[in-house]
C-alpha cells in the first residue's frame, strides 16, 4: 500500500458545535457517509473505485473523481461499524501553479453547489512569486490555503497541504459526517 502523509496545516472546524439532531447524512458521490466500512466500501467499488489497501479503520481506493485520478480514503470508528469521513487526495505536485489551479477549480465547483465558503483563508508568507519559494513554504507547512463549507449533514474542507515528498504538495478534499463524527467523539470521550 502506498503511504501518503499529509499535514493538517489548514483550519479544523469544530464539529461538536453542530446540532446532533441533523437527520441527514453527508454524501460522497451520492453515497451517504453512514453504515459500516464494509458496506460503504462496497458501494464505492460499485461506483468503479478500486481498493488499494486497508489498515485498521482506513480503507484506500483509486478511481475517478470529477474526471481526475484520485486516491480516496474512507475512515470509520475503531470497530468499523460507522464510517464518518472520506478524503480525496489528488496526485502530488511540485508546481505551485498546478496546486493553486486545481484548488481554485474545486473551490469554484463547491461554491457553485453550496454557496460561499463558511471559512476561507488563502495566505502565503513567501516573499517571492517563484515556484521554489512557494513550494518551500508548502514544504515547511507555513502556507494556509483552504476553504470549508458547512453543508447539510456535515462539512467539506478543501486545502493545499504538504506531502512527505520534498517540496511537494497536494490538493485535499475532506468530507465529514456530523452525526458519525460526533458519535466517534463521544465514544473517544468515554475512553479517556
Amino acid at each position: 500500500m502506498r503511504k501518503l502523509i499529509v499535514s493538517c496545516a489548514f483550519m479544523v472546524i469544530t464539529l461538536t458545535s453542530y446540532a446532533q439532531s441533523d437527520s441527514e447524512h453527508l454524501t460522497f458521490k451520492g453515497i451517504p457517509i453512514e453504515g459500516s466500512i464494509t458496506e460503504f466500501c462496497q458501494k464505492l467499488k460499485n461506483k468503479g473505485f478500486t481498493s488499494i489497501g486497508r489498515e485498521n479503520n482506513l480503507s484506500l481506493f483509486m478511481g475517478d473523481f470529477t474526471g481526475r485520478n484520485a486516491t480516496i480514503g474512507v475512515t470509520s470508528s475503531d470497530d468499523g461499524k460507522n464510517v464518518f469521513a472520506v478524503v480525496v487526495l489528488f496526485d502530488p505536485s511540485s508546481e505551485w501553479n498546478t496546486l493553486v489551479n486545481t484548488y481554485s477549480y474545486y473551490k469554484d465547483l463547491y461554491t457553485r453547489k453550496y454557496g460561499a465558503p463558511t471559512i476561507s483563508k488563502e495566505q502565503n508568507p513567501a516573499h517571492s512569486d517563484s515556484n521554489t519559494a512557494l513550494m518551500a513554504e508548502v514544504h515547511q507547512g507555513t502556507i494556509t490555503w483552504g476553504s470549508a463549507w458547512r453543508v447539510t449533514g456535515g462539512d467539506i474542507e478543501l486545502s493545499i497541504e504538504k506531502t512527505s515528498g520534498f517540496y511537494e504538495g497536494m490538493v485535499v478534499i475532506r468530507y465529514r459526517d456530523t452525526q458519525n463524527v460526533e458519535t466517534k467523539i463521544q465514544k473517544d470521550l468515554e475512553d479517556i
